[in-house]
């Protein structure tokens, strides 16, 4: 009999990347699973800013439930299972978990930033800290994307029971066709947020000798962010800078098989999509030097200290015109892309399940 279990899919429908991605992606390929009956907690009064995509097979719970009335619904003992289907296991997939009655959870921590710098989430930091501190304890697994989160974790919360390591995929990205020829230029994918580095980069970018690429920024605005938005919005007005702050997938696609390189400066990251998307897409990636990049990336990236500029602006030189080493990443990052797989990903999931339904 296959296992009900439940996900919270409210990231899915509000976000079109990063753990929005990860929720759908995760959704859809467990519910091509024969051992699992997939329910998906959708209840929110915000509307969805994506086409609602139900994966098939999947079933969706979704009415207008204002989210400050789950914890009185839970203490009613209605919590989020029983509104999704009774399953025994809730998957809480995001920072923000809907509380549960009597279900086991299995919690996703896509990284501890707001530990690791407060300052990069400013005073949603601490709030943070807490909920994430309080729905690990609450949970019966807890599942991080890397080592490195793994290793964040066990130092924020030593007593922390049946952590698992389990990457997320890469194969989501449709055959693209053939780029379209264009002027080069350096693309680079993310929230603008301080830990994504914007600023880092924008330097780095006009020290590139000439004929300097045009830089092409994919990314909403988010948080602790206005010295960042000021500075993109002049660099749009005066300098040939592209900033496009809303892009669906069948706009983000193109503009990533095209890019001469992807930028990720990032300062830290628990997993990091755009890179792996870039490797899947065969485009060089240029990513700050930090531990979960290097775990990501391993030799298909070219790394550089993001925190100087000088240096930053080196590495982005070496992959928009060293033809050798464009040739090496692209490679590399080909064959390390292909072992990023959603079925895997779904399969250690399913496990997972099992494991915390038993207990």
């Amino acid at each position: 009999m296959p296992l009900p279990i439940a996900l919270d899919y409210r990231p899915a429908l509000l976000s079109a990347a990063g753990i929005g991605r990860a929720t759908r992606e995760l959704a859809a390929a467990l519910a091509a699973r024969d051992d699992v009956e997939v329910h998906l907690f959708a209840h929110s009064l915000a509307r969805a800013r994506r086409t609602l995509v139900v994966p098939p097979r999947a079933h969706l719970h979704r009415l207008p439930i204002p989210g400050r009335t789950l914890p009185w619904l839970a203490r009613c003992g209605l919590g989020a299972e029983r509104l999704a289907g009774n399953a025994p296991v809730f998957h809480w997939t995001d920072y923000v978990q809907p509380p549960l009655a009597r279900a086991r959870a299995v919690l996703t921590v896509h990284d501890l930033a707001f530990v690791r710098d407060a300052s990069w989430h400013g005073q949603d930091a601490a709030v943070l800290r807490e909920r994430t501190r309080a729905a690990i304890a609450r949970a019966t697994a807890v599942v991080v994307p890397s080592a490195c989160t793994a290793a964040d974790l066990r130092e924020f919360a030593p007593d922390a029971q049946r952590v698992h390591v389990v990457p997320f995929g890469a194969d989501h990205l449709p055959r693209l066709p053939a780029p379209v020829a264009t002027a080069p230029y350096v693309l680079c994918i993310g929230t603008i947020e301080p830990r994504k580095n914007h600023l880092g980069l924008l330097a780095a970018w006009r020290l590139l000798p000439a004929p300097r690429p045009q830089l092409v920024v994919v990314g909403r605005v988010g948080w602790e962010c206005a010295a960042i938005e000021r500075a993109l919005r002049e660099a749009v007005a005066s300098s040939g800078v592209v900033w496009h702050e809303h892009a669906d997938d069948a706009q983000l696609w193109p503009l990533l098989a095209g890019a001469r390189v992807l930028a990720y400066p990032s300062h830290w990251e628990g997993f990091g999509f755009p890179p792996l998307e870039a490797m899947q897409c065969g485009v060089p990636v240029v990513a700050n030097d930090c531990a979960p990049l290097r775990e990501l990336g391993g030799d298909a990236f070219l790394f550089a200290d993001a925190r100087d500029a000088g240096e930053l602006a080196q590495a982005l030189d070496h992959g928009l015109r060293d033809a050798t080493r464009r040739e090496r990443a692209i490679a590399a990052g080909r064959a390390r892309a292909g072992a990023f797989r959603w079925r895997d990903c779904a399969a250690a999931h399913a496990a997972i399940y099992r494991e915390v339904a038993a207990c």
